[in-house]
Formats: structure tokens, C-alpha cells, sequence
């Protein structure tokens, strides 16, 4: 049980590890902040108190300061760190190697009864759990960027998890103020970023045939469907070519050893086709986005935003349904494939990326069977290596058979 949950370290003092640090001693745990150098430990140390400040400021936190800051101990040692812990959570880079190198040490060290965490946004939590004698003990924690605010937590279920570490980690979120949703399975990109990479790669598709411009594919989703950014603008803002270069670079290497991280060899196919003719290029020019100063739109400089301009006009150039078809045909193969339910699907695009509706609920407004016949439509005419990507999802097709199409009839993903 969560309350249970007493002494809690994590693993890095970067931008996650410094804020699930603090929110972890919000909750009232005792947390030991680990980094490979004072430095690094200095500086998450004076992120946290400058954070603190401004919560302070604004009476939204019930204690003082110095009452948080006084649970949170910091220290190079690893093994120091976790030998009377409840829980680790773990947010170093994401290398595979790194991860498994850091569970074994803090496996050797902490007590057995510990529960082990790692933020991983995409690696493999069962090969992770695998360099542990506890891989029952270890689970997928995945925070969104910045922990302090986002009210979303991904908890992903390795192939060794058992059901009361889920459980533990379920109710620990809780304890966090966050709102947790599952992946139920250990597959590439869990469920949150797997359910919305139809949106993004739709985009990038439409773009590599010429169908459309980066500004307009951005400005419908601003301007037409309310979205907070555009699939390019959210690129830009979180270096996604440089993620998905290391997404590339990594998958062949996970899945000779867990060859059911990725199921689905379509989408193996497209996502490694769209990461050779756009992310990688793009990566190695530099032009990942904010932090270098210029991606798909330009910045004042590295590391400094400024919301891109574009004009609404640009809107009508792009019909809504032209990209969210896809992003519909992928959440759905997320629930044919077991790894989450059709309301955590939907959280996430509420709570992860800001969407004012889920995917699911956009389909029963756009129509099921309108979807359908968008992606069969552009199956015909898309070039041979991309028509696989666009095969409705077996449940979208029954829903249509079963007349099931939404709002229009009173049921579709949800019944109104």
C-alpha cells in the first residue's frame, strides 16, 4: 500500500528527476535525490527551492519551505541512497544500458521488499526488470515533463510485474495528486505516446507527399480542432526528431532480446521509414527544434521560445479528418493489442498532451465510418511502402459493421 510507502529515491536531479523529487516530498516521503556529481545535485537542489518559492507565493502549499526541504537528502552514492528505501524511482537518460546498469546496483543494495520504478518514456521496462533478482518488484513510472505540473502518470506493466506492485504504484500516484492511467503491456511507446504516434506520423506523411505545408497541417489543429500546438510545433518544442533518432538506434538492440517490445511490424516499418527520411536528417542538421534554435519553424535563439505565427487562413487548406483518421487507426490498435482501455487512451490525450477532447471522442463526433472510409481512401492512392500503415484497425471496422459510429447514432466509442 502506498501509505506504507515512507522513504523514497530517485534517481537523477535532471529537469524529471529534481521534480518527481518534489513532488514526492510534497506527498510527504522522505526522498534521497542521487546524481553523479555535487554539481548536478546543487543545481536540482536550487530548482526545487526556486519552485517551492513560487508555490509558496501563491499559497499553494500548506507547509513552509523549509518543512519540504528538509525530507530531501542528496548524495553521489547509489548504494547509500537506496539501502532503507519503500520505492526508487529512477530518471536517468534514456540509454537501455544505463537502466539496467543503475536497477542492478540499486537491486544489490536496497531491501528486498522495495519497489524499483523507471521513468523510461520508451525503453523496455521488462529487459530493465530483468537485470534485477526482483523483476517482479519492478514497474514503468512514466512522469510527463514538467512532474510538477502535469497531472498525468503512465504505469506500465512489465512482463514479470506483479499485480500488487502495480497496485502500489497505482495508489503511490494517487498519493501524488496525479491522475495514473495503464499500459498493461511492455510495448514500444506504452500507451500514451503508441496511441498518439498516428497523429504525428500522419503529419509527417502528408508533409513528405506534398500534401500539405508544415504551417497548415499546424494551424487546422489550432485553429480547427482547438488543439494547444500542432504536430510540429509540439515537435520543435520537445526535440521529437532527436527522440525518435534514439528510438531508432535503440529498438533493433531491445527487441533481439524482447522480441515482443514491438508486435506490430507495420508499424516498426513506418516509424523506422519516417525516422530515415525525416528525424534522423534532420537531427544530424541541427535542426531539432527550440533547443537549437531552429526546427520545422524558427527560434530567438538555442533554448528560446517563441510561439510560432500562423496564420489561421491556413486552416482551411487541411481537412481535420485528413490527419485524425490515423491518430484514430493507432489509439485503436492500442486497444485491439490489450495495452490500455479506451477511457486511459483518452486521458492521456486530455491530460498528456492537452487535447480538449480524446481521440475516441473526436471519432464519435467525426463519424467511425466517415474514419473508415478516410483511411481506405487514402490507402488507394498513398505509395506502395505507407498503404499498410493506412488498414482500418479490426475494431474500428466492427464497430461500423455493428453500426456503432458515433454520436450520430447515439453510440460509438461511448454511448450518448
Amino acid at each position: 500500500m502506498s501509505s506504507e510507502i515512507k522513504v523514497v529515491a530517485v534517481i537523477g536531479a535532471g529537469i524529471m528527476g529534481h521534480g518527481i523529487t518534489q513532488v514526492s516530498a510534497l506527498a510527504g516521503c522522505q526522498v534521497r535525490m542521487v546524481d553523479v556529481s555535487e554539481d548536478f545535485l546543487n543545481s536540482g537542489v536550487e530548482k526545487i527551492k526556486w519552485s517551492l518559492g513560487k508555490l509558496a507565493e501563491k499559497k499553494a502549499i500548506s507547509e513552509s519551505m523549509d518543512s519540504v526541504m528538509n525530507r530531501i537528502a542528496t548524495t553521489t552514492k547509489l548504494a547509500d541512497a537506496v539501502k532503507d528505501i519503500d520505492y526508487m524511482i529512477e530518471a536517468v537518460p534514456e540509454n537501455i544500458e544505463l537502466k539496467m546498469e543503475t536497477f542492478a546496483e540499486a537491486d544489490k543494495n536496497a531491501p528486498p521488499d522495495a519497489i524499483l520504478a523507471t521513468n523510461t518514456s520508451g525503453l523496455s521496462v521488462t529487459m530493465i526488470s530483468e537485470a534485477t533478482k526482483r523483476p517482479n518488484k519492478v514497474v514503468g513510472m512514466h512522469w510527463m515533463n514538467p512532474p510538477q505540473m502535469m497531472p498525468l502518470i503512465e504505469v506500465i506493466k512489465g512482463k514479470h510485474t506483479s499485480d500488487e506492485t502495480l497496485k502500489t504504484t497505482l495508489d503511490l500516484c494517487q498519493r501524488f495528486g496525479k491522475q495514473p492511467v495503464v499500459a498493461r503491456k511492455d510495448i514500444w511507446f506504452f500507451l500514451g505516446a503508441r496511441s498518439e504516434m498516428g497523429w504525428d506520423t500522419e503529419a509527417n506523411l502528408m508533409w513528405l507527399r506534398g500534401e500539405a505545408k508544415v504551417e497548415e497541417i499546424d494551424a487546422m489543429a489550432r485553429y480547427k480542432l482547438n488543439l494547444p500546438m500542432g504536430p510540429f510545433e509540439l515537435a520543435d518544442l520537445t526535440g521529437a526528431v532527436d527522440i525518435m533518432k534514439g528510438a531508432y538506434t535503440s529498438i533493433d538492440k531491445i527487441l533481439t532480446k524482447n522480441p515482443d517490445f514491438e508486435p506490430d511490424p507495420v508499424r516498426l516499418y513506418i516509424l523506422k521509414r519516417v525516422a530515415e527520411l525525416i528525424s534522423i536528417p534532420r537531427s544530424e542538421e541541427g535542426k531539432s527544434g527550440m533547443k537549437t534554435g531552429e526546427g520545422y519553424y524558427k527560434y530567438p535563439g538555442p533554448g528560446k521560445y517563441a510561439r510560432p505565427e500562423i496564420a489561421k487562413e491556413l486552416a482551411e487548406k487541411v481537412a481535420p479528418i485528413d490527419v485524425l483518421a490515423s491518430a484514430v487507426n493507432s489509439a485503436s490498435r492500442c486497444v485491439t493489442e490489450g495495452v490500455g482501455s479506451i477511457e486511459d487512451t483518452d486521458k492521456c490525450f486530455k491530460l498528456a498532451f492537452g487535447w480538449p477532447k480524446g481521440v475516441f471522442e473526436f471519432a464519435d463526433e467525426f463519424g467511425v465510418h466517415n474514419i473508415v472510409n478516410t483511411l481506405r481512401e487514402k490507402k488507394a492512392r498513398v505509395p506502395d511502402w505507407q498503404k499498410s500503415f493506412y488498414e482500418p484497425d479490426s475494431l474500428l471496422v466492427r464497430m461500423v459493421e455493428d453500426g456503432k459510429i458515433g454520436k450520430i447514432v447515439g453510440e460509438g466509442f461511448y454511448k450518448y
